[in-house]
């Protein structure tokens, strides 16, 4: 039997859950709302004084599920939780508190010991290991953690920080702090370096671009990607469509929203641009004509009927490499 870190709210006391031979697995540790210790003794280390900028973010990795803490679905305090089985495209917005002192070295539902100077964070339906970006919507500041554990079980919390990711995003003084959670992965990591590269190049492009050349000369120069002009006679067969998001319908209340995954100089440019994003199984792409306020082909995803449904796009996007940028038109 699995163990597993059950955390209950201010004034109550911390019930654990055993494994039938490995003890206790870690606990809710927020502090109590208005001054007082913290829960069951748990709180910061003895001595404070830690380095922080010694402690790295967690590495994303592509490791296989841990043996431990991944059933279908399991029990906690009365209620029964399913677990997912991919991480790939979770967002999720709520309250995030910590556990600190307590619990270090005591068995996480991984089956990996506890350390509260990692990295790392519990939550109640991402697989085992999993990798997110957690940031703190108070002060902007934001962390990678390696999901290794289960919990919090406390309601309104989404996860449970260890010490060393509680301290960085300025949440052990308050206990808990509003957060907004988001798969990361080492394919998500490198579009998002491609993505930022690729803005630096186009920044310094628009610094040196000449003023009065017209507009031809000004659209080359912010053309976002090179596109050969021409496709071979004979390609392979178009990839699945992409079973989600893209389900979007003008008539919605958010029909707005779209991706945009280029801007060209060039038609033949973003009809390129978009053929290619057919063949990866992308649907609803549609190019954007230049007008009086940007002279570029503007090549667009959507409409989108949500705000998630278009993160959930944007996620997929950049993990094939795709620049994925949020408009709204």
């Amino acid at each position: 039997m699995r163990a597993l870190r059950i955390y209950i709210g201010v004034g109550a006391a911390a019930l654990l859950l055993a494994g039938c031979a490995s003890g206790p697995s870690g606990g809710g540790a927020a502090r109590s709302g208005s001054g007082g210790g913290y829960y069951q003794n748990d709180g910061p280390p003895d001595d404070e004084n830690i380095d922080l900028d010694a402690i790295p973010d967690a590495v994303p990795r592509n490791e296989p599920l841990s043996r431990y803490g991944n059933p279908s679905s399991y029990e906690a305090l009365g209620k029964t939780y399913y677990v997912l089985p991919s991480a790939a495209g979770f967002t999720q917005s709520g309250r995030a508190s910590w556990y600190g002192r307590q619990f270090h070295g005591r068995r996480t539902s991984s089956g990996e010991p506890y350390n509260m100077f990692k990295m790392t964070a519990a939550h109640k339906r991402l697989p085992i290991p999993s990798y997110v970006r957690v940031t703190n919507l108070d002060n902007g500041k934001h962390v990678i953690v390696r999901v290794n554990d289960r919990g919090p079980f406390h309601d309104g919390r989404i996860i449970d920080l260890s010490y060393a990711a509680a301290r960085r995003l300025d949440v052990v003084a308050t206990g808990s702090a509003p957060v907004r959670i988001e798969t990361v992965t080492p394919a998500t990591l490198r579009a998002e370096d491609n993505q930022r590269n690729a803005q630096t190049v186009r920044a310094s492009r628009s610094s040196t671009a000449p003023t009065s050349t017209g507009m031809a000369n000004v659209a080359a120069t912010e053309d976002r990607d090179t596109v050969p002009a021409a496709r071979p006679a004979s390609r392979p067969a178009p990839a699945r469509p992409v079973p989600v998001a893209n389900r979007g319908n003008a008539g919605s209340p958010d029909g707005d929203l779209y991706l945009q995954s280029g801007a060209f100089g060039s038609a033949s440019n973003a009809q390129n641009m978009r053929a290619r994003l057919g063949d990866a199984g992308f649907t609803r792409v549609v190019i954007v004509d230049p007008d009086t306020t940007t002279p570029l082909y503007r090549v667009r995803l959507g409409p989108f009927d949500s705000q998630r449904s278009r993160a959930l796009t944007q996620q997929i996007l950049s993990a094939r490499g795709f620049a994925a940028r949020e408009v709204d038109r």
